[in-house]
């Protein structure tokens, strides 16, 4: 997990250890734009999910506004995307991606737990080994 600080207009950054679980830019499905949404869902060392936005304008002039919203589950997440009417799919591709991120990170500690304990019992077995001799 990294350090990682999120934007935002008017407060603060937030700053956070997390891991980045998906990016989704709504030009994907909009095409190219002057004005587009970029969003941002991480995944808190403590288990929290954070939800970072960044609205990109170019027209009529340029610049960039940022968000993020705290939530205790990532279906949380979803939920609060429909009720602010964004479009389906980028809130089913945000959310398909980020599960199979956190498929991805999940696994990944659970093999380095294991590669940590392999040491660690065969360390016990020598020295049972040794006590029986």
């Amino acid at each position: 997990m990294n350090e990682i600080r999120v934007k935002r207009n008017g407060k603060e950054d937030l700053v956070f250890t997390g891991e980045e679980l998906v990016v989704v830019d709504d030009r994907e499905w909009m095409g190219i734009a002057p004005n587009w949404w970029e969003l941002r869902l991480y995944r808190t060392a403590v288990g929290k999910y954070i939800l970072a936005s960044t609205f990109h304008l170019n027209y009529p002039r340029r610049g960039q506004m940022h968000g993020a919203v705290v939530f205790s589950s990532r279906s949380d997440v979803g939920e609060y995307l429909r009720e602010c009417n964004s479009p389906n799919m980028i809130v089913e591709a945000l959310m398909r991606r980020a599960s199979l991120r956190e498929m991805y990170y999940d696994r990944k500690r659970e093999l380095e737990r294991e590669r940590m304990q392999v040491p660690f019992v065969e360390a016990l077995l020598e020295a049972g080994a040794s006590m029986a001799s």
